[in-house]
């Protein structure tokens, strides 16, 4: 890590330089900050003693290495935050000082480097999902699908939404908190315990006039692909808009959501050239109609020429507290995470439709092998058998064990064998969601199964 050291003869020529600019005398550091209250100031931080660079880079090699790590564990984690292939391009371009370094674009006329390269994601997340306008990214996805509520009540000013269980529950988490700041009611639709779908007979009860939104996830935190043409049909019925939240990398196989009637697409950008990070950063994609344009949050990048007649980019619509609109802004997310947002269209662009979709066909290939395997083994079944699901999906396993016992056998051959259920959905007891990408080879799921047949209940 880089720092700046300062000796003490410097901490004195600066102190003396702050106490001419300040007519007042300094004699030490602790004198800027006799404003606060001592009583308030720590006294001491009870640091370890110090030690040499080497000491220190052995020391943090050792904490790293208690890390389970992509790069030696095969992983069949999902739910929420997914291994995928990143093209080493990626880093290259994102890398670039100019980008690295880059930050939001006030002055148009001197940032059409980054204006450009944001205006390039909006049209690629616009042929993702269908719609025909995007917003220049989200803090994450969480975010994306709480301002997509926001953005509903925007458009038709009702306070009452319908949210699908089937939502990843973190997420649920920012809706619930931005709902109760709101005033707004949330309405929770159950799924079925049969085949994982949302409640029809649920939905159709409770859908009425005062209800703003029905918002979902598809395919859902459990795997589950649902076709909602008549969600999206019921919903406009009675005034309301669907809003989905989509992982980016299934839209390369399934329907986009603009096909079965979604008024407002959101999601994660993580999968899309982000690695995972410890859970971050990534970017939230959010597009809508052309109808409900000016009702979209964050900022738009426009194209259009200058006084010569070129080609140049603007920032057309900044709904956002920074901007021109302040008081009337339709989001108070300060960050669009440009960097991401590159780094997802560099994906994007390197791979081309053809590539998303092989590695869209590659995920779901593998996990539909392995849950083929699974279901051989005695003890584990697929549950929601018979729903479709694109490249995760839920096993149940033995009462008699348990996930630690499940988690620590896997983790003794190097692989990290799902998700615990229980942790989301208090009823889906010994209950595993399983994900495979197309980082997963025969191979890998072969050593799965054989690990899976090995453990003792």
């Amino acid at each position: 890590m880089n720092f700046i050291s300062n000796t003490p003869e410097d901490i004195s020529s600066m102190l003396k330089d702050i106490s001419a600019s300040k007519n007042t005398a300094l004699s030490s550091i602790d004198d800027l900050f006799s404003d606060i209250p001592g009583n308030l100031r720590l006294k001491s931080l009870n640091l370890p003693g110090s030690l040499s660079e080497i000491e220190i880079c052995e020391k943090m090699k050792s904490h790293a290495g208690k890390n389970l790590s992509y790069a030696d564990y095969k992983s069949f984690m999902g739910g929420g935050s997914y291994e995928h292939f990143i093209p080493s391009a990626v880093g290259a371009v994102i890398g670039r000082s100019d980008f690295y370094t880059a930050y939001t674009p006030y002055q148009p006329e001197v940032s059409q480097g980054t204006l450009m390269s944001i205006f390039e994601y909006q049209t690629m997340i616009c042929n993702l999902t269908g719609m025909q306008a995007s917003n220049a990214s989200h803090y994450d996805g969480a975010t994306a699908l709480a301002e997509s509520m926001i953005m509903a009540y925007n458009i038709n000013s009702r306070k009452e939404f319908m949210v699908a269980e089937t939502i990843n529950p973190m997420h649920m988490s920012v809706l619930e908190t931005y709902a109760h700041a709101a005033g707004f009611k949330l309405h929770v639709i159950p799924y079925e315990g049969k085949s994982g779908k949302l409640d029809a007979d649920f939905i159709k009860s409770h859908m009425n006039d005062s209800i703003s939104a029905v918002l979902v996830q598809n395919p859902s935190f459990i795997g589950v692909v649902e076709d909602l043409k008549w969600l999206a049909d019921l919903a406009h019925a009675n005034g309301a808009v669907l809003a989905v939240s989509a992982n980016p990398i299934s839209l390369g196989l399934l329907k986009p959501p603009s096909e079965y009637g979604a008024d407002i697409v959101c999601g994660d950008g993580q999968p899309i050239g982000i690695p995972s990070s410890f859970g971050g950063p990534a970017l939230g994609f959010m597009a809508t109609s052309q109808k409900y344009v000016r009702k979209l949050p964050g900022r738009i990048v426009g194209e259009t020429v200058d006084k010569n007649g070129k080609r140049a980019f603007v920032l057309t619509l900044q709904a956002r507290e920074q901007h021109i609109r302040r008081e009337k802004a339709s989001s108070n997310i300060c960050s669009n995470q440009a960097l991401c947002a590159l780094a997802a269209t560099v994906y994007l662009s390197y791979l081309g439709p053809y590539g998303l979709n092989k590695v869209a066909a590659r995920c779901s290939d593998m996990a539909h092998y392995l849950a083929g395997e699974i279901a051989k083994v005695k003890g584990f079944e697929i549950k929601f058998e018979g729903s479709h699901f694109f490249h995760e999906f839920v096993i149940t396993y033995p009462k008699s064990l348990t996930y630690e016992k499940l988690f620590d056998h896997f983790a003794s051959h190097k692989i990290l064998a799902g998700v615990d259920l229980s942790k989301f959905f208090i009823s889906e007891h010994n209950c595993l969601l399983v994900c495979a990408t197309e980082m997963r080879t025969k191979a890998d799921i072969d050593a799965y199964i054989k690990c899976l047949e090995a453990i003792k209940w």
